[in-house]
């Protein structure tokens, strides 16, 4: 049965991620001009989404859509440098720039000066940061979308519904390009991605399962000791192989503690691969699991089996696969945005059986044919 839920210490409660969508506003206003926001048969194009790995991956039914609708336009994105390797392989993208974004990660670091090429007819702006806006500067354009009053209006509606009701990212992106009540749900990652010359990656005995800790906050974490129960029990399949995922020294750590509790080997590729190794990787491996974070979307990109852990917060990042399954506990009328009271959070008592019973019902579908 799932834990029993009590109030959480205060420095449980707050769920900070959400936070850095209010540093965007001032860069976002101060975009504002009298250009209008849309020019007919636009040649040269911006599309700027400084975002996160999930954002960017909701964002792209409506990128990829514009692309297909523009195809004798040149087609520039301005993204985060950790999304870049994978931008690059975008089918109909001609250059990618690289500005951090307003969360400020420290796995964004490293993004060099730069300074766009060539004026643009329209630029489109999906998310924006201030070193997003002084890169801007830089250029001239003719027309510019932004999701200034998309945002307003979404922030109402957070406002007055349920986390289980809240509008789908993908729809907000649309909305930016104008396509009001749109929200492509299903994604063919070799559609819109060339995945020639794609970088090397480890091989792994067996079938490979791909583990996300994360490294949220803690009311967005799975205990440790339910990782090593659930671990224990998919090893007596005996042809597992199990593969650690991330980017952060905390998801190291996490991986550390949970590889020196288990009775058999396992490994890691975190903070060694970029998304465009990861996602490679996902593509010949059998299953997912692990937290909602942006190895979940990867991991519905290329059609993954997966199971996600989610916890409190909006709802608003629907799988891109028919092969996800979900696992959400939440029981709150309405789940806030920015904090939650309880301990342990929706995810914290989820229970082994149930994550175990849905990695198991997904692992005995078979795995996909080799890509």
């Amino acid at each position: 049965m799932p834990e029993k839920q009590h109030s959480a210490p205060w420095r449980d409660r707050f769920l900070p991620k959400y936070a850095g969508v209010f540093r965007e506003l001032p860069a976002l206003i101060r975009l504002q001009s009298l250009k209008p926001r849309s020019v007919s048969s636009p040649q040269t194009v911006l599309i700027v989404n400084c975002c996160l790995i999930g954002d960017f991956i909701v964002s792209l039914p409506a990128i990829t859509e514009f692309i297909k609708e523009h195809s004798s336009a040149k087609i520039d994105i301005l993204i985060s440098p950790s999304v870049a390797p994978l931008a690059q392989k975008l089918r109909g993208v001609r250059q990618v720039y690289a500005a951090r974004s307003a969360f400020a990660r420290y796995t964004e670091l490293g993004c060099s000066d730069q300074r766009l090429d060539s004026p643009y007819d329209l630029v489109v702006v999906l998310r924006l940061s201030e070193p997003a806006r002084r890169l801007l500067a830089t250029t001239s354009y003719r027309a510019v979308r932004s999701y200034l009053f998309p945002l307003l209006r979404y922030g109402l509606h957070l406002a007055i519904h349920p986390s289980s009701q809240v509008k789908q990212l993908s729809e907000f992106d649309f909305e930016v390009f104008g396509k009001a009540g749109r929200h492509e749900k299903y994604l063919c990652a070799d559609e819109i991605f060339d995945f020639t010359d794609v970088p090397a990656v480890d091989a792994f005995a067996g079938r490979t399962v791909i583990v996300h800790t994360g490294s949220d906050s803690r009311v967005h974490l799975w205990p440790l000791d339910k990782w090593r129960a659930l671990l224990e029990n998919l090893h007596e399949l005996e042809d597992i192989s199990f593969v650690f995922v991330g980017a952060t020294q905390e998801e190291e750590c996490t991986f550390n503690e949970i590889s020196r509790r288990l009775s058999f080997p396992t490994y890691s590729v975190i903070g060694r691969y970029d998304l465009l190794k990861l996602l490679t990787l996902m593509r010949r491996s059998s299953l997912f699991v692990g937290i909602d974070s942006g190895p979940r979307h990867l991991a519905h990109l290329v059609d993954l089996p997966s199971v996600s852990l989610l916890g409190p917060g909006p709802k608003s990042f629907q799988p891109l696969n028919r092969n996800a399954t979900v696992i959400d506990e939440t029981e709150c009328k309405r789940c806030i945005v920015f904090y939650c009271p309880y301990a342990p959070s929706c995810v914290g008592k989820i229970d082994v059986e149930t994550v175990l019973s849905a990695c198991l019902d997904r692992l005995s579908r078979g795995s996909r044919s080799e890509t």
